[in-house]
């Protein structure tokens, strides 16, 4: 039946009213309001119930579907495209909408639908369901990213009018496909995107792919591909334009060409990305066919040159080869360049070297110039400021010298990445001059920019990332500093004689996420710096005065002020810091005890709830060679990641760590709890108690260097903007190609070391620079430690250096102290240790430095061969008299004589204490016998003076007569 037509009545009766009211005054009579018109494509009632029993079965907690409701067309909701022509869903699009949940079978009424598209959701790793399959009307299927998981289903491949199938999978557990077979019946299929779909074991997909004739663009990308491409009979992909297999590992000496052969004879091929598949060799000779090339990535693999028809390439325009392991001269490898021009040359990290060429050649079209970490020399030649189009040149880390001059730069007015740190150039301009460009990266470390600081930087506010370390400025900080660079994120001008004084204004005007002025001459105090900042070095300055009640960066991870003269107490505020990971505070004025960052109430009890987010992520704690007192910092107990702990040369006190039994609501504090552990040291202070016995839990302690890396993450805490290192994304106009380059990215920059590490070690106090990492430490001397050593101490197999002098700690050596496979230096002098030395310690074949004087040793030296290369070894025994043998003159026969042969010397002593003590005790007792006795026994006592006057007078005459005699 036909629908009846209203419009034409509708417009007949509004003129009619407008007539009636326009020829009489009276009002117009009341009439019923026009029907309202139906939509032109109202919504189909079972697809409308079938998107509401979808929305009811998904997880939608952005509540992006609440237009799905009411007897509105579906049209009109969120996400819902209806055909003009017939009124059914044709297109389902919800995109990174944070949905997940279950897919409901009444999905399968949208029978027309032809583009569905759930990408960028997570449902949880739920499989694909198979339903997807019966839309056999279904022409462009998106799923990348949507946390689906386990076995791509075949059914997919009754979806014959598919054109364009997305189940890129980065995300959660992520799918797999053991065979492809079913993409052969997709034969309308033109663009293929599998990234992140594990196929290690779909030997087949070569030919499944050669099965579809239409495809344009595929994207196997990290798929974990194993095998070469096979060569099927005849290669059916002549409409492929784009492949990317980047990310697979082909390793194999020949897989190079394996890879290469299929791609020469399409004809239509314009982009290859085969990054990091572990490609060898030089690029086959036959490459130089694939004259519609326009786009060629080879980063990230090990080849090491191109053929000698690379110049046919006529089309290329962007040619990434960096990180390979190409070598020989720069210019001979220009030479083998296409003449057409190209936009984009990547050659970083390879190993180049000569000069450049004289004339800017076939390189006067390019946009990104980017040759960084090479081995590269000479001057920079004056036409790189020809290269008008240029957006970015980084010629980091290479051996260039020479000057750069204005001129060299006067016409990149489209500069916006200048990289040119690491090299021995000077960079000479005038002062007032104004470069055409507005730079967002400036990577100039090691550069010569000074005395003078550069006044062409003034116009540079668009800089976002900015190095100028060690570039020789001696000179004060300008005042337009802050505010050309407020909107800088990061800062890095360490290593110069830059004078001056933090302003107070930091905090409110500047954005700055990273500042780095550690080394150079900055005076006054520190004030409260950027909001926004995370990583903060202001270490070897002259700062002076208290740290800033508030430093008014929550978000703070990185806090080094070592070697300032900062004096007063640590505020509280540093409890705050909650995101802290590396404090440095080392070699200042600092008084007073440690901030109580537990908020223990004045009950003297602490919640649970108090504990948390109290500095949980600290890896490293400094504070040696100040002057904080007080007892041990109560809040390392939640410090779990510490890996670092330097407390040395303070006037901290108390026991170690048995500090808070006394707080019932604290869990009992053990070093157990820093399990990272892996640098401690806290000597010359005055901590007194025994050394704890879970000092044994520190497993970071207990891992071999190859296996225990920990402070990696934390000796490199410095910033380095190298450009090599890099990756941002940068708009450019390409002539007829705009297009998305990579750039340099910070969010990859380098560390630079700290500059050293004073350690005691080895009977002096080093200062390491390099190989800080596998330094492996305990240091507690010069402390009142008493008690024993730990016996099970033998357990932290890593440990390098023990040093436990000058303490008070007494009993025997660890007889298994042996176990201690890398130790080095060994120091247990000065302290109260008797019995003997085990033999054990000849074992540790790494051992370089021991000292056991000044204690109470005894009994025959260890014999062994590590033992016997030890330097001046009879300093090591001195001020212990009981020890014998070589290398001492006292041989163990002589010593024997003077002390009892005992085999426990132990046991020996606490057999004469015991003798002495009885002996002592039984004269006491038999006295008070005898005196009881004649006390209240009067008879005995009677007796007992018969007898010894008898007695007398016996002696007295024989003594009378013998003299008589004489």
């Amino acid at each position: 039946m036909t629908r009846p037509n209203l419009v034409f009545p509708v417009i007949a009766t509004t003129w009619c009213l407008l007539l009636l009211q326009a020829g009489s005054s009276s009002p117009p009579p009341q009439t019923a309001p026009a029907p309202a018109l139906p939509p032109s494509n109202p919504c189909i009632a079972r697809e409308r119930d079938a998107l509401l029993d979808l929305k009811a079965g998904l997880q939608d907690p952005s509540n992006y579907l609440a237009s799905w409701q009411g007897d509105n067309c579906c049209d009109e909701w969120e996400g819902v495209v209806c055909s003009k022509r017939n009124g059914h869903v044709a297109t389902l699009t919800l995109e990174y909408a944070g949905i997940g949940g279950k897919i409901s079978p009444s999905l399968l009424a949208l029978r027309h639908l032809k583009s569905m598209s759930l990408a960028g959701n997570d449902f949880g790793g739920e499989p694909i369901p198979e339903l997807f399959g019966e839309l056999k009307s279904m022409r462009h299927l998106t799923l990348g990213d949507a946390n689906f998981s386990g076995l791509v289903p075949p059914h997919l491949g009754n979806l014959s009018r598919l054109i364009d199938l997305d189940l890129t999978s980065y995300k959660g557990p992520g799918l797999y496909s053991t065979n492809l077979a079913w993409l052969s019946r997709l034969a309308n299929l033109q663009h293929l995107y599998l990234g992140g779909v594990n196929l290690s074991t779909a030997f087949d997909w070569a030919h499944s792919l050669n099965m579809l004739p239409s495809l344009q663009h595929l994207s196997l990308r990290n798929c974990g591909l194993r095998n070469a491409i096979p060569p099927p009979l005849h290669m059916n992909l002549t409409s492929l334009e784009v492949i990317d297999l980047s990310g697979n590992p082909f390793h194999s000496p020949v897989a190079v060409e394996k890879l290469f052969w299929p791609f020469w004879d399409f004809p239509r091929l314009e982009t290859i990305y085969l990054e990091s598949c572990g490609l060898q060799g030089i690029l086959p000779e036959y490459m130089g066919n694939s004259t519609s090339l326009v786009n060629l990535g080879l980063n990230f693999n090990d080849l090491t040159g191109l053929p000698t028809t690379f110049k046919r390439l006529s089309n290329l325009k962007f040619l990434y080869l960096a990180q390979n392991n190409i070598s020989g001269d720069i210019e001979k490898l220009l030479d083998k360049l296409p003449d057409n021009g190209l936009y984009v040359l990547e050659l970083y990290g390879n190993n180049l070297e000569g000069s450049l060429p004289a004339q800017k050649g076939r390189l006067g079209s390019l946009y990104n110039l980017r040759i960084s970490d090479n081995k590269i020399s000479g001057d920079i030649p004056l036409w790189i400021g020809e290269l008008t189009n240029l957006t970015s040149l980084e010629l980091d880390s290479n051996n260039f010298h020479g000057v750069i001059t204005q001129f060299h730069l006067a016409n990149l007015a489209s500069l916006k990445i200048l990289g040119l740190s690491h090299n021995t150039l000077a960079i000479v301009a005038d002062h007032n001059w104004v470069p055409p460009f507005k730079l967002m990266i400036a990577g100039l470390k090691s550069c010569g920019l000074g005395p003078k600081f550069p006044g062409w930087l003034r116009s540079q506010d668009t800089i976002t990332m900015m190095d100028i370390s060690n570039t020789s400025i001696a000179d004060s900080i300008p005042d337009w500093f802050w505010t050309t660079f407020s909107n800088t994120r990061y800062f890095v001008l360490s290593g110069n004689q830059i004078s001056g004084v933090l302003p107070a204004m930091m905090n409110e005007k500047m954005v700055a996420e990273v500042m780095d002025f550690s080394n150079n001459l900055l005076e006054g105090q520190l004030q409260k710096v950027p909001e926004n900042l995370t990583y903060l070095d202001l270490s070897k300055n002259n700062l002076s005065g208290p740290l800033p009640l508030d430093f008014g960066a929550p978000f703070l991870e990185s806090l080094i002020l070592f070697e300032n003269s900062l004096s007063g107490k640590i505020p509280q505020s540093f409890c705050q810091l909650k995101y802290l990971e590396f404090v440095d505070l080392s070699a200042n004025l600092l008084q007073g005890p440690f901030p109580n960052c537990l908020n223990i109430s004045q009950a003297g009890n602490t919640s649970r709830a108090d504990l948390l987010g109290v500095h949980q992520n600290i890896i490293m704690l400094n504070l040696n060679d100040n002057n904080l007192s007080g007892m041990f910092p109560l809040f390392l107990q939640k410090c779990q990641n510490l890996i670092f702990l330097d407390l040395a040369f303070n006037r901290f006190s108390g026991s170690l760590p048995a500090w808070i039994d006394e707080l019932s609501a604290l869990a009992l504090f053990t070093l157990t709890k820093m399990k990272e552990l892996q640098y401690l040291d806290l000597a010359y202070n005055s901590f007194s108690g025994a050394i704890p016995w879970s000092l044994v839990n520190l497993t970071a302690m207990s891992h071999r260097p190859a296996d225990n890396d920990s402070l990696s993450y934390i000796v490199y805490y410095g910033w380095s903007l190298s450009t090599s290192n890099v990756r941002v994304i940068m708009l450019a106009n390409l002539g007829p190609y705009n297009f998305e380059e990579s750039g340099p990215d910070f969010s990859h920059i380098t560390s630079a070391t700290n500059e050293s590490l004073l350690v005691v070690t080895k009977g002096q106090q080093l200062e390491f620079r390099s190989g800080i990492i596998y330094m492996v430490n305990i240091d507690l001397s010069c402390n009142n430690l008493t008690g024993h050593i730990p016996e099970d101490i033998s357990m932290l197999t890593a440990l390098k250096n023990l040093n436990l002098s000058w303490n008070h700690l007494s009993g025997v050596i660890p007889t298994n102290i042996g176990a201690l496979q890398s130790i080095e230096s060994l120091d247990l002098s000065h302290n109260e240790l008797f019995g003997q030395i085990p033999t054990s310690l000849s074992a540790p074949a790494s051992l370089s430095h021991l000292n056991l004087s000044y204690n109470n040793l005894s009994g025959q030296i260890p014999y062994g061969n590590q033992l016997r290369t030890l330097d001046d070894q009879a300093s090591i025994y001195i001020g212990n008299p009981g020890l014998c043998g070589p290398p001492l003159s006292r041989n163990c026969s002589e010593s024997s004589k003077l002390l009892p042969d005992a085999v426990d010397e132990d046991k020996s002593l606490s057999d004469g204490v015991f003798l002495y003590l009885g002996m002592g005790i039984g004269w006491v007792v038999g006295l008070w016998v005898v005196l009881c006795t004649f006390l209240f026994m009067q008879r005995w006592r009677i007796i007992c003076f018969l007898v010894s006057d008898r007695l007398y007078d016996r002696i007295r005459a024989s003594f009378t007569k013998q003299s008589g005699r004489n």
